[in-house]
């Protein structure tokens, strides 16, 4: 689908600058060395924008979820820790 008409930016260029960084409908027509001429297309690539940065962000955080164990798929507890703890004194003055 042509996203801009002006400058036979479709979808699939725009979302191609949105995965190499571009961040706004600005950026995305640095990207494509032009600039916006009637803005017809600006709320389009501003939308386009949001949604690519929500499927990052989902992305991210399904990156960071932790494993799950194999067997019965829930989370994994996060390892001990080994250090020594200290034994807490109680002064007897």
């Amino acid at each position: 689908m042509y996203v801009c008409i002006c400058h036979a930016l479709n979808d699939k260029k725009v979302k191609a600058a949105l995965d190499q960084g571009a961040t706004t409908p600005a950026s995305v027509f640095r990207h494509h060395n032009c600039q916006v001429q009637c803005g017809k297309c600006v709320p389009t690539m501003r939308s386009m924008a949001s949604e690519h940065r929500a499927a990052m962000a989902q992305q991210a955080a399904i990156a960071a979820t932790p494993a799950t164990a194999p067997c019965c798929g829930t989370a994994m507890p996060e390892p001990a820790n080994l250090e020594a703890i200290p034994a807490y004194a109680v002064a007897a003055e």
